[in-house]
């Protein structure tokens, strides 16, 4: 697909707008939802995301329903003990944000580019309303969520060892990617703090992480994305 205005080369992994209306109704016609979302088209735009860019995280400001033109991406949980949980695969016509039209509360869940993304989208906010008000509309994202909860009843954790728990739990749970106080995190791991003080010293001698204090240690790269952390191990 070609972007206008020649924004397919991205600098910095930062989610695009583009608000070109022909790009926009070549994109509503991309999708099996035309028909639906045909009488939405004043509230939409497009998003491009680079590979690896987080689509949805929970500290997230702004809320989009959006749909997955081009690309595929990765949904996954991350509990608190940092054992991550693969949710789905998205593809062309995948939906996000469907539930967050009814949920207001942040979540553990992520998604994340695993390509060059280009997707529909509103504002969750700005056009609830008309959302809510869309009998076709609510229809589609019922059966998006019921397709959803069948999947989520077969999905299963990742393998991970504590090592690859240990960094999954380092970026996602703690600020700024700082551990700080082994007792509590062995808690939330599920260890003994004579284990994570021993996984903490061989990801210090590889140079992953960095002692910065008394039972404190940061992540040595400023953002470990998540193939990073699964790659390793």
């Amino acid at each position: 697909m070609e972007i206008p205005g020649h924004m397919s080369c991205l600098e910095g992994k930062h989610m695009k707008k583009l608000y070109n209306k022909a790009f926009i109704e070549t994109c509503l016609k991309k999708t099996k939802y035309e028909s639906v979302m045909g009488s939405l088209q004043k509230h939409l735009f497009v998003t491009q995301y680079q590979k690896e860019e987080f689509i949805i995280t929970p500290l997230q400001e702004e809320h989009l329903f959006q749909i997955i033109v081009q690309g595929n991406i990765s949904i996954y949980f991350i509990r608190d003990d940092g054992s991550v949980y693969s949710l789905a695969d998205g593809k062309e016509n995948y939906l996000l944000g469907d539930m967050e039209i009814f949920q207001h509360q942040p979540s553990n869940v992520y998604a994340q580019a695993n390509d060059d993304v280009v997707c529909l989208a509103l504002s969750i906010e700005a056009g609830r309303s008309a959302l809510l008000e869309n009998c076709q509309f609510l229809q589609l994202v019922c059966e998006s969520l019921t397709q959803k909860m069948e999947s989520i009843t077969t999905f299963d954790t990742a393998p991970a060892s504590l090592k690859q728990r240990v960094l999954t739990y380092m970026e996602y749970k703690c600020s700024k990617g700082e551990l700080k106080g082994l007792q509590q995190a062995a808690f939330h791991l599920n260890c003994s703090a004579r284990q994570l003080q021993r996984v903490l010293n061989q990801h210090e001698a590889d140079g992953i992480v960095i002692k910065t204090g008394k039972g404190t240690y940061k992540l040595a790269a400023a953002s470990l994305c998540k193939a990073d952390v699964f790659s390793k191990y």
